[in-house]
């Protein structure tokens, strides 16, 4: 059979002719521009190639022309990498392919190309080394963040026992408290309504004292005869001084008393001489102010007082009431400072048991970035990553911090892409758009953590690049075999 030359296409065509399509092994490869033939699945008649006709379905028949919407054009590029441009930029008097072989038109014409491969091949290898390196030294720093990581994760583990026992010690006497602070509220409650009880008798008999003519009523001239309003203390109970006590009234029953007159009555016999005179309008003393302000209005001016001086209702108490009220007072102190201790570990568990969870990488190479925060400021804002917490971003002009996103957990683009390059941090603060603002974290190698940028891509939505050790490993033998050595 005739040998004939061809072209390889990747897909299968289904309308090739039978008759022109050549067997492998009869097969004459002529080496066509363009084209790499290394993956071909079915042939077609040379005069096919370049024809402006797109019989290929992958468009490797077309690499000079513009037939196919997906053509390409394959640089060889010897002494160097080789890469694909499209299809358009082939003969267009811009030299794509360092050996030129893509302006083989202009550069027989004009000599417009020449090789640059090996310039290009010195420099790739110039990167290539630096790369090397740079994984080289941040591997090593990778395996020592492995190490504090793991250390790091035992620390707060042990920590997380001693909580645990703390809490069950302060849940103890939390309970113990709380029972003593029942007990003696029940006790001060029971001690204040005897005393009620008994002050109320108490302020029946004076009313009954005050009661000469016992009409069930007090006058002013009853009240003047009874020299214990006599704020003043000199011995004459005077028109202004029955007026305060009275509140302008002329006549007091047995429920005006015992509602009003009682109480300024109660703080005049518990006032010593000495304090009546030092405030001799002390009779004007509002009982609202008394009861709730536990305050003087006197001349236009506020005074505070001692509680056991000012509140009405403990002004007359017995000793034995005193020391029920504040034995009440001391254990509900004592509640509260045990409330406060077992809520204080309760938080420190809560905030441990989050750091515990989370997912540090296959090694726990990220456990010891653990709440570190790094910061990165442009012309209008500083941005904050706090790993595995938050993003936030405060205009540099000031204001308050907006929440970019919580941290979420590692997520990929695509099943190509490393675990543990992507970070996603959601649930950030609501847009105008009533979306909830998101951050993608995107990872890289460096020998220290950096924030080396932060982009917008869509309107609430945020992008940052972040540099780290942590990603410094390299899917070949000889990284794999140093981590192993490292391991071991």
């Amino acid at each position: 059979m005739e040998a004939c030359h061809v072209v390889i296409c990747t897909i299968f065509l289904f309308y090739v002719i039978i008759s022109t399509k050549c067997f492998v092994e009869n097969l004459e490869i002529v080496n066509i521009k363009g084209i790499s033939i290394e993956n071909g699945s079915l042939t077609i008649p040379y005069s096919y190639i370049n024809d402006d006709y797109c019989d290929c379905f992958d468009a490797s028949d077309e690499p000079s022309t513009s037939a196919c919407p997906n053509g390409t054009f394959y640089c060889t590029n010897k002494g160097s990498l080789p890469f694909i441009i499209p299809s358009s930029r082939v003969n267009d008097g811009i030299c794509d392919c360092c050996d030129g072989s893509d302006e083989w038109t202009n550069n027989v014409q004009k000599g417009r190309c020449y090789s640059s491969c090996e310039e290009l091949n010195h420099a790739t290898k110039i990167e290539a080394n630096r790369v090397d390196n740079l994984y080289a030294i941040g591997f090593k720093i990778r395996a020592k963040l492995v190490t504090k990581g793991i250390y790091l994760l035992k620390q707060k583990k042990n920590k997380m026992f001693q909580l645990l026992a703390l809490k069950r010690n302060a849940q103890y006497i939390r309970s113990n408290t709380m029972k003593n602070k029942e007990k003696a509220e029940a006790k001060k409650k029971k001690a204040i309504e005897e005393e009620k009880l008994r002050q109320q008798n108490e302020a029946f008999k004076i009313f009954s004292e005050i009661d000469s003519n016992k009409n069930n009523k007090i006058e002013v001239d009853k009240l003047i005869a009874y020299n214990i309003v006599d704020q003043n203390q000199d011995d004459f109970v005077s028109q202004n001084e029955s007026n305060n006590f009275m509140e302008g009234k002329k006549i007091f029953d047995l429920n005006d008393f015992m509602s009003n007159g009682w109480k300024c009555l109660k703080l005049l016999r518990y006032k010593t001489p000495k304090e009546i005179k030092h405030h001799p309008s002390i009779l004007e003393v509002k009982k609202d102010n008394l009861i709730q302000d536990n305050k003087y209005h006197i001349n236009n001016e506020t005074e505070e007082y001692n509680v056991e001086t000012v509140n009405v209702k403990e002004l007359l108490f017995t000793e034995k009431t005193k020391i029920i009220i504040h034995e009440s007072k001391e254990a509900h102190k004592l509640f509260e400072e045990a409330d406060r201790k077992l809520k204080d570990i309760q938080r420190k568990i809560s905030d441990l048991q989050k750091s515990l969870i989370n997912n540090y990488g296959l090694e726990n190479e990220f456990a010891a970035l653990y709440e570190q925060c790094y910061e990165l400021t442009n012309q209008e804002y500083t941005y904050k990553l706090c790993l595995f917490e938050k993003v936030t971003q405060r205009s540099v002009k000031g204001g308050s911090e907006v929440n970019l996103g919580v941290w979420k957990d590692w997520v990929n683009f695509s099943n190509n892409d490393p675990k543990y390059h992507t970070m996603l941090y959601d649930k950030g603060q609501y847009c105008l758009n009533h979306y909830q603002r998101f951050t993608f974290v995107h990872l890289s190698c460096g020998l220290k953590p950096k924030l080396i940028s932060v982009t917008e891509p869509n309107h609430c939505e945020y992008s940052m690049e972040f540099e780290l050790p942590s990603v410094c490993v390299r899917q070949d033998a000889k990284y794999s075999n140093e981590f192993k050595r490292e391991e071991l």
